[in-house]
């Protein structure tokens, strides 16, 4: 029974990603997502970043973006959670962290 109950909210979040939830994402809006995901889906992914997706996640919270890292939503969208956490560096967005392990609780990179 927990497990349905699991399945259940992962399938109702995912629902909302796809009907484009109104307003942002951790900061990122959906277009940006979609500018984002070519280089980090799992099948044939480009080389890198646009510039637009860059500049999608310039402002991204990245505290809240790592809550995603291994969620099942990003499995069932093709996104390689591996890439999607190269983006900030790829992107040279500065102080972006390194992974989520270095993300504080205030959302920032530790030293």
């Amino acid at each position: 029974m927990e497990k349905l109950g699991v399945v259940f909210v992962a399938m109702v979040a995912f629902l909302l990603v796809l009907q484009g939830v109104q307003g942002d994402i951790c900061n990122v809006s959906t277009d940006g997502f979609n500018e984002c995901k070519p280089c980090i889906q799992n099948d044939n992914p480009t080389n890198g970043p646009t510039k637009a997706c860059c500049d999608a996640l310039e402002n991204a919270d990245f505290k809240c973006l790592c809550k995603y890292k291994d969620s099942y939503i990003l499995k069932t969208m093709d996104i390689n959670s591996t890439r999607a956490m190269e983006l900030p560096q790829l992107c040279k967005i500065p102080n972006a962290p390194v992974n989520c392990k270095s993300v504080k609780r205030g959302g920032t990179p530790s030293n």
